[in-house]
């Protein structure tokens, strides 16, 4: 090894090691707040059920696993949802990455997961 790998050598291992990167968690103000509608986009499944999901289009429009089609809105936590069969209004809460607390309009609460 010539000198200068040598000192290259020497000056590596003379360096403090570097943190491994961290990966970015969700902001903790995020967990607990009603999800954007950006964040609502995709297909979501019911208490770990992805066969029975819901998927939410950027056009404002959802499609659910029996068929049923409409259109959503979603204003702060209340999101509501439109179809042949009228308005269910649900209230959201983002409780994890890609989890979802949903109040129903009975009052029960389940829980949604991104498929």
């Amino acid at each position: 090894m010539n000198r200068r790998a040598a000192a290259l050598v020497a000056l590596a291992l003379a360096l403090p090691a570097l943190p491994a990167p961290a990966f970015a968690a969700p902001r903790a103000e995020s967990i607990g707040a009603p999800p954007t509608p950006t964040q609502l986009l995709g297909r979501w499944g019911d208490n770990g059920d992805c066969s029975k999901d819901v998927i939410f289009r950027g056009d404002g429009t959802f499609r659910s696993y029996t068929g049923g089609e409409g259109s959503w809105r979603l204003a702060g936590e209340r999101l509501t949802m439109t179809g042949p069969n009228g308005s269910f209004l649900l209230h959201v809460r983002r409780i994890g990455r890609d989890r979802l607390r949903i109040v129903n309009p009975d009052g029960s609460v389940g829980f949604s997961q991104r498929c």
